[in-house]
């Protein structure tokens, strides 16, 4: 299967990620359809959280002054 997220934006993941969560919450899937969307609600939550990370660390090393902890405060 390829990686659909791989051209998406963080809020385009979002938004997804927030429509499956409506979907399953709601029961309008079937069990099959239920599965599908978990697995691809696990994938976006992963992207999600790379994106996120990513984007710490570039805080991070623009933060930097010489001291061994990120922008947010945490010792790295």
């Amino acid at each position: 299967m390829a990686d659909k997220s791989k051209d998406m934006t963080y809020e385009q993941a979002v938004a997804e990620l927030e429509e499956i969560i409506r979907k399953l919450e709601s029961g309008e899937a079937s069990l099959d359809d239920s599965i599908a969307l978990y697995s691809r609600g696990m994938e976006l939550s992963k992207f999600c959280k790379d994106k996120l990370d990513a984007i710490e660390k570039k805080i991070s090393i623009l933060g930097q002054d010489g001291k061994s902890e990120s922008a947010f405060g945490e010792e790295l």
